[in-house]
Order: structure tokens, then sequence, then C-alpha cells
């Protein structure tokens, strides 16, 4: 009996249909270890839950350490995002006893000092320059330039991951921005640094609402796997470990998992079960997808139930009326229409669900739910009590 190699709702090193992702990180790693370069435009991975977002970060992050370089990971929305990256930074240079850390400890107390200050909401008048709400952004340029020479003098580079970027706050977002902008027109040289983050469809409108130099930003779309990839996804695990999928079987889940990675995980992971935990020779048939299917149905009721349940009165309204629409991905415009109400009267809704990662905008102006399926969900609760 071998453990299922199906990985539902954990990050997991098999990425099929994200191949020009990995490679570019890797070359990205590669001009900051080898090249000692300073790379000016940060990348932000945006994309529903599900879709392989943190992997992608892992790998990201795990290519770094190959090439020498420190990561540093942090996950938004727990706690303001500037003092988790001070501490982090603060643990690089625990162990080094130089004057390197003892600057580096020193930009990390000017660093949480301003954010202190900023917090206070003080201002300056137009006369004394620039007002105290930029000292974040300023505090943390001159920490991450100290930070990344000094890695480099031990031969290595700075390279940070933030994931859930969308959740971290407005100080942190502003003042990352304006940062990385006036890092990339520094004059020293070399300064081996790279951010890489994560984060909801929506986070380019939340990074550039902080700031306008987040414009600047390389957002990248992930979006569900192809057919070939998702193909992959379900029968390259199983190859690892001497196992087959039978055609019928691979149809099967291929249809009820819409692209969707962690639909097909939850499929696979539940038929390779219900195939007995198969050795080496064995087949994963179209028998034991349909004998998984109450169990991945029971699942998918949770999943949706709490999307569902999530949703105010309010949003439940826009969720219904976007469920009702024939397009899967209406015209923001149609949808409000359908409502009875202007564009700017869902604007709220919208952002909100969006911010809970059940709604999303593929395209400008457009609408859609983040996972297959909750749209004939949504539609089963007409007639019963929310």
């Amino acid at each position: 009996m071998q453990r299922s190699p199906y990985t539902p709702g954990e990050v997991t090193a098999f990425l099929p249909g994200r191949e020009t992702h990995m490679v570019r990180l890797r070359v990205q790693m590669q001009h900051v270890a080898d090249e000692k370069a300073f790379i000016a435009r940060p990348r932000v991975y945006v994309g529903s839950r599900g879709v392989g977002k943190t992997s992608l970060l892992r790998y990201g992050q795990r290519a770094a350490r190959e090439r020498g370089l420190t990561p540093v990971w942090i996950t938004a929305g727990d706690a303001d995002l500037l003092p988790v990256l001070s501490a982090e930074l603060e643990k690089l240079t625990r162990a080094w006893h130089s004057a390197a850390a003892q600057e580096i400890a020193s930009l990390i107390r000017n660093l949480e000092l301003s954010v202190s200050v900023a917090g206070l909401g003080a201002t300056t008048s137009p006369g004394q320059g620039r007002s105290t709400a930029e000292a974040p952004g300023q505090a943390l340029e001159a920490l991450i330039a100290a930070t990344a020479h000094s890695l480099h003098r031990h031969g290595g580079g700075l390279a940070i991951f933030i994931d859930e970027l969308q959740a971290a706050d407005h100080t942190a977002l502003k003042a990352l921005a304006y940062a990385w902008q006036h890092l990339r027109s520094r004059d020293e040289s070399p300064l081996p640094a790279t951010l890489v983050a994560a984060g909801l469809g929506h986070t380019s409108d939340v990074v550039t609402d902080a700031a306008t130099f987040g414009e600047r930003f390389e957002f990248v779309r992930l979006k569900d796997l192809s057919r070939e990839a998702a193909y992959n996804a379900l029968s390259e695990p199983a190859i690892k470990f001497g196992v087959s999928w039978q055609y019928q079987a691979v149809e099967a889940v291929l249809e009820k998992a819409h692209g969707y990675p962690h639909f097909l995980q939850l499929w696979a992971h539940a038929a390779w079960e219900s195939a007995g935990f198969p050795d080496p020779g064995g087949t994963i048939t179209l028998g034991a997808v349909e004998a998984s299917e109450d169990e991945v149905l029971e699942q998918l009721d949770v999943f949706y139930r709490t999307r569902w349940g999530k949703a105010t009165p309010a949003e439940r309204e826009l969720l219904r009326a976007i469920a009702l629409q024939s397009s899967p991905a209406p015209r923001r415009a149609d949808v409000a229409a359908a409502m009875g109400k202007p564009t700017t009267a869902i604007s709220m809704a919208r952002r909100s669900l969006m911010d809970k990662g059940i709604l999303d905008s593929p395209a400008r102006g457009l609408l859609a739910f983040t996972a297959p399926g909750f749209s004939s969900y949504i539609l089963e609760q007409d007639g019963t009590e929310d």
C-alpha cells in the first residue's frame, strides 16, 4: 500500500503547467547570484486560491537558496508587514558579530521607529520637506541596501518572498513600493537583491491603491491548468509510484475538476485511496473515481458552504446575480444592470468578495468566481434559508 502522491491543500514541489514561470525564477536568482544584480521590478504572482501561487513562491525560495542567496520568507496578514520583515532580517545578522551587523541593527531600530511615528499620523508642513508618512519607505530602503551589501561581502545576496501580499497593511505596501523605486536608482553597486510575492487576483489594485509606484511591479496572473498540464498533474505523480491511470478515469477527473489545480488534487487523492493505495503495477480505474465521488462531493459542499458563509447578505445578492449570468465571466456593468443598480453601488461588495478570495476579475470590467462549480452551488441556495 503506497501513500497518495497527491496533495490537496498542501504546498507541492510538482508544478505542471508552471514550467515557464519556474525557468524565469531560476534565471532571476541566477542574475542576482552571479551578476550581483538588483532586480528593479518586483514580480508578483496573482490568482485565485488553489492555483499554486504559494507552491511557485516556495520553488523560487529553493532556487534562491541553491544559488547561494539568502531567502527571507514572510506571509502577510497576521501582523503589520514591516516589523515582521525587520525581525527576519535581524535573525540573519544575529550571528555576524561585525560592524555590518551593528549597522543593520541600527537601521532596523530606525525602521521600527519610523513605522510607529507613521502610525500616529504625524505630518510636516510643506516647508519641512517630506512628510513622516514617507519615512518608513526611506528607512526600508536603507535597511535593504545595507543588508544586500553585507550579504554580498559574504558572497551572497538577498531574496525576499512575500505570500498573501494583498493582506499587507497600507503602510508596508507604500514603503515597499517607495523603497524598491528608489533602490533602482542608487549609485552603490553591486546591490544583489530581489523581491518576489504572491497574492489574490486583485493584488495589483491593492498595491497601486497604496502607492502609485506599485504600477511598476510585474503582476503575473496564474490561471487554471490547460488540458495537457492537468493530464500531467494526474499521471506523472502516479508514474513515479509505478501506478497508471485508466484513460476513462483520467477523462472523468478532468471533466470534474475543470483544470482547477486544487480540485484535480482532491479528486486524484480520493481516487487513489478508493483504488486501495495501489502498489507498483496497479491502476486507478474509472470505478475508483466513481467510488470516491460521494466523499469528494461532501468535501466540495464544505468548500462551497464555507465561502457562501463568509458572504454578507449584500454580497450574496451580488453572487446570485453573477451566477444567473450566462457568461462565466460577465461584465460588471451587466451584473449591476441585472440587479437594477449602478455599477458604483456594487463596488464595496465586489471588493470585499475579492478580499475574501471568492470573486476575481480576470480582465478589466469582468467578474468571475475563483472556483469552478460555485455558480451551480449558489443557484441551489435559491429557495433555501441563507
